[in-house]
């Protein structure tokens, strides 16, 4: 093979050579010129306006003592593979103080973090240009060591590092799987490791998607606060969601239109079938915990991943079923909701399954209701208005006789009654939603979806999701239940001024069979 050659100072590649699609290189050039180096360095790497923001950002210190930056952007667009580039040309063309750059890269678990350094050394070893550069012999799984004296040291979030002040820290999707780790202990791990870490001129950058209000990134880099020291900035797929959804003729314009078109974003939004997921990983919005009236911390705690729920694992003598029923208005809108749930001997709630249709006509979810009452020989529950006295009526016609248990939730007052209840049984965790199959967290997931877009606002309860039916079936059927002692917590009957529970003990769990050891899992994991 015909070696490559040198002319003027560039690389010259030839035909079947492995850098043959690649755009020559000037090494020299790469130094002041990091977009040529960006695109150079492996064809996977595409330049964008956006790319190029972050490089600014990473570039421009603006005379702080400590050069910060976050940056908070969309899953696949590249920010991993920017913040990779920007630490190796760093340890290739730059020094502090005229020593070699030293740099600490920590990832969401030592695993994330070790893989990131093998993309650095891939990339280094496909350039003879960039492959001299790379120490071999004192670098390791964890570790590049330069033959120019710099090196990159990588580990996972929450380990203890002490006594280190190196030149650059590199935070790369630290909340992406935290294990044990809380939200809390991160902060804890960054006030207590990282930030001890850094020194006058030391640079940190962070790059990341987030995952909630109280998240690291949130608390610690974007408040008012941060920003007086923080360089910082959010960046949506769709920059325009927000003037679209207010007004859908104007055209959604993505952030990288060039290789994350529209087309493939919705497409994806279609495949999570989950909007406020969705927002968090592309549009990076999340919701306020506090304005939530079910929030996600508040959720999992009602979760058993050892369960299976369904018919032929909660059927027993001991337990006591109710339906809860919410019909749609019409074929195509809304849909009509079935839910079963069973209260066990220890006042624990169960869900057991769901039936959820749009495409029904009265008669045939009738046939649905009348089917599952007599297997388990249970109530229904309903909103007590004209559309459920329908229902009522064609029951009777088709001969069934069921134990119809009128919900009166019917105006705002009442429904807000009704959800504040609900929250208690949340809040007391007498909930068990199953989840050791695909198929009940499926279910369950579109009752959590619609659980979360209930808000707080002027002090009621309002959704801002599309629907809410199997809430309120939910609802209808868990407010028929009473509580089985009454250390869980006070009868019914004994409300606030916001119909809900008063305060009292919350229950032992000892008896209770959690499954898996009794560890949870985060929703939507």
């Amino acid at each position: 093979m015909v070696p490559n050659q040198k002319e003027n100072g560039v690389l010259r590649l030839h035909a079947g050579d492995s850098m043959s699609a690649m755009p020559n290189f000037n090494f020299q050039r790469s130094k002041h010129d990091i977009k040529h180096f960006y695109e150079w360095l492996s064809p996977e790497y595409k330049w964008s306006d956006h790319i190029g923001e972050w490089m600014e950002m990473y570039g421009d210190r603006k005379g702080a003592a400590v050069h910060r930056v976050c940056i908070i952007a969309p899953r696949s667009h590249s920010k991993s593979a920017t913040l990779r580039v920007k630490l190796l040309h760093m340890c290739l063309f730059q020094t502090r103080n005229g020593n070699p750059m030293e740099v600490w890269l920590f990832s969401a678990s030592i695993r994330q973090a070790t893989n990131r350094l093998e993309e650095i050394k891939t990339d280094m070893r496909r350039h003879p240009e960039l492959r001299k550069y790379l120490d071999e012999r004192k670098s390791n799984k964890q570790k590049i060591s330069f033959t120019n004296g710099a090196w990159i040291q990588a580990t996972g979030v929450g380990s203890a590092i002490r006594g280190e002040h190196p030149a650059v820290v590199a935070l790369d999707d630290v909340l992406a799987e935290m294990g044990d780790m809380t939200m809390d202990s991160v902060r804890e791990w960054f006030k207590k490791v990282v930030t001890p870490m850094l020194d006058p001129e030391t640079s940190l950058f962070c790059v990341g998607t987030p995952m909630s209000h109280t998240d690291l990134y949130q608390t610690e880099m974007l408040s008012e606060k941060a920003k007086e020291v923080w360089k910082s900035g959010v960046w949506s797929a769709f920059p325009n969601w927000d003037e679209h959804r207010a007004n859908p003729e104007v055209e959604l314009t993505p952030l990288w239109p060039e290789f994350r078109p529209t087309a493939f974003l919705l497409e994806q939004k279609v495949s999570m079938d989950d909007d406020l997921a969705f927002a968090q990983e592309y549009l990076c919005k999340v919701v306020d915990d506090d304005a939530q009236v079910f929030n996600r911390n508040l959720i999992r705690k009602n979760i058993d991943i050892g369960a299976h729920g369904g018919f032929d694992s909660e059927l027993n003598d001991s337990s006591r079923f109710i339906l809860g029923f919410d019909p749609a208005h019409g074929i195509g809108k809304d849909y009509s909701v079935l839910i079963a749930l069973r209260q066990d001997d220890e006042g624990y709630i169960h869900f057991v399954d769901m039936w959820r249709r749009n495409d029904f006509p009265p008669d045939k979810q009738a046939d649905v209701i009348i089917e599952w009452a007599n297997r388990l020989k249970a109530p229904v529950a309903a909103e007590d208005v004209g559309f459920q006295r329908l229902y009522e009526t064609v029951i009777e016609q088709k001969g069934a006789v069921l134990d119809y248990r009128p919900s009166k939730a019917s105006n705002k007052g009442l429904k807000q009654g009704l959800l504040n209840r609900l929250r208690v049984w949340f809040e007391r965790e007498l909930i068990v939603f199953p989840y050791a199959n695909a198929d009940m967290r499926k279910k369950i997931g579109i009752l959590l979806d619609e659980l979360e877009n209930h808000v707080w606002k002027n002090g009621d309860i309002t959704d801002v999701g599309k629907h809410n039916d199997t809430v309120m079936a939910f609802a209808h059927a868990i407010d028929q239940f009473k509580p089985k002692r009454s250390d869980f917590m006070p009868m019914a009957s004994q409300t606030t001024s916001m119909g809900g529970w008063s305060k009292n003990k919350k229950p032992t769990k000892t008896s209770r069979n959690r499954g898996s050891g009794g560890k949870y899992v985060r929703f939507g994991a």
